[in-house]
């Protein structure tokens, strides 16, 4: 008997034994896999922390602050600067000028000179001279503006004559009108109008009226090469509805090439701001040297050499006087 109960002892004995192990080992699993489960995030920290110190992005956006701060002091958007930049960059107005050289058509070589200057001038040609629609064809083909010199009655008529073509106070309206016609028909390709001589034809506001009216139904313009101080261009103009514009500036009343180069350059500071100016001149063989030389100074200085139409039509707009 008590060897069978020493025997059941025993037995429970190692079934208890049995059980503590076990939980034991239970025990001993879960807490390394609880250990094993801290330990992975650390290895994520490990693997973010250096990135962060690799890449310090708020350090390279702090000298940028402080160049903004130099340039606007209080500023403190990288927007401002650049907007800065922009303002900086603007370029200054260019001053518009038209040259434009009368009396062409008496001989070829003159404009073949002229053209050979890196400008955008303007010619006007006499009609019914011998090479005057001849020049007209090789400055068409050479993309020039071309006008009608339009020769007109001076105060010193007939001690000086304004040659074929001319216009006079004493004609009537059918005369003008007809003469007008075959003046415009002689030399082609032509934008619009300027005078030649024409210092007492020019005071006539009713005749201007009528050449303006045609010059208006014939989509062109006019401009006074102000031979006379008293013209009436411009009430005539407004009368019928006509572009016009005046000249400025006679760049060769003395043929000296002296004279002219320093006419040319004076346009820099005509009228001290960047208004449009128009200049004549002559195809002298001393014009055409200052030209050549002064054209490069008037570029370098910021003159845009325009054609005369280019000015009348910026006239044209709404708020250009």
């Amino acid at each position: 008997m008590a060897k069978k109960q020493s025997k059941h002892f025993l037995n429970g004995l190692l079934v208890f034994l049995i059980i503590i192990s076990v939980a034991a080992i239970v025990y001993v699993l879960s807490v390394q896999e609880e250990k094993s489960l801290i330990k992975e995030p650390k290895k994520e920290i490990e693997q973010i922390e250096p990135k962060k110190s690799i890449a310090p992005k708020v350090e390279k956006t702090k000298p940028e602050k402080e160049k903004v701060s130099r340039i606007i002091p209080g500023a403190k958007k990288e927007k401002e600067k650049i907007i800065v930049s922009k303002i900086e960059k603007i370029p200054l107005p260019l001053k518009q000028v038209a040259i434009i050289i009368d009396d062409i058509g008496y001989d070829l070589e003159p404009a073949r000179e002229l053209l050979k200057i890196n400008a955008d001038i303007t010619f006007s040609i006499l009609p019914f001279l011998t090479h005057s629609r001849e020049t007209a064809e090789m400055l068409h083909q050479a993309k020039r503006e071309i006008l009608l010199h339009l020769p007109m009655e001076p105060v010193s008529y007939p001690r000086e004559k304004p040659g074929a073509g001319a216009l006079f106070t004493d004609m009537n309206n059918n005369e003008l009108l007809y003469q007008l016609e075959k003046n415009i028909d002689a030399v082609p390709y032509i934008s619009g109008v300027n005078n030649h001589m024409g210092s007492r034809f020019m005071e006539d506001r009713e005749r201007l009226t009528v050449i303006f009216g045609q010059l208006k139904k014939k989509n062109l313009f006019f401009i006074d090469s102000r031979t006379s101080a008293d013209s009436e261009a411009f009430a005539a103009a407004q009368k019928v509805g006509l572009q016009v514009a005046e000249r400025k500036i006679f760049i060769d009343n003395i043929r000296d090439y002296n004279e002219i180069y320093n006419n040319l350059i004076a346009v820099i500071n005509h009228n001290g701001d960047a208004s449009p100016v128009i200049v004549i001149g002559h195809p002298y063989p001393e014009t055409i040297k200052a030209l050549r030389d002064a054209v490069k100074v008037l570029r370098e200085k910021g003159i845009l050499i325009v054609p005369v139409s280019r000015i009348i039509k910026a006239k044209a707009l709404p708020g250009v006087s």
